[in-house]
């Protein structure tokens, strides 16, 4: 009777956790609710946002600049989550990645992690869920078609979610 009580203590406490984690898990946002506005890859790598919606404390966003391979990121790159502390992003703010090669530095919030862009057949995709398999992709970037790898069952759109700098 102990061992069922044990086993019925455990599986509460991993639902329970499983449903913060849900709440927690950036649902809300949408396709297109950021999108890139720059990409930056000298001495100082970066890249800037700007959001259409409300980002509520708590938000959690990575961003990767793997290439997609139409089910998931490779692993041969690298990736940064960006984390809205404590309070709500407005609408239309522009947020910056800067020193994404170093010491990341984010102009709201915390970044954590680093990213070493290339000049060439890179790409810079923003999604929430684990690193390497993502919930939901909600835009990209890159300064070469190339470097997206593919954007087969992103739902994202060239020029309008998924957008080339030249």
């Amino acid at each position: 009777m102990k061992e069922h009580k044990v086993v019925f203590v455990l599986v509460l406490l991993i639902t329970s956790l499983l449903v913060v984690e849900i709440k927690s898990n950036d649902n809300y946002l949408k396709i297109g609710d950021i999108s890139f506005t720059s990409m930056k890859s000298a001495n100082s790598d970066g890249f800037s946002i700007i959001t259409s919606v409300n980002l509520l404390p708590g938000t959690k966003i990575r961003f990767t600049d793997s290439e997609w391979n139409g089910n998931h990121f490779g692993f041969d790159e690298s990736d940064i989550l960006w984390e809205i502390e404590n309070d709500t992003i407005k609408a239309n703010s522009v947020i910056k990645f800067t020193n994404l090669n170093s010491i990341p530095l984010v102009s709201s919030g915390k970044v954590y992690g680093s990213m070493r862009i290339s000049k060439n057949n890179e790409a810079i995709f923003a999604y929430t869920g684990n690193e390497r398999m993502p919930i939901k992709i909600l835009s990209a970037c890159a300064n070469d078609e190339m470097g997206f790898g593919t954007l087969i069952n992103t739902k994202l759109t060239k020029g309008t979610t998924a957008i080339i700098f030249q």
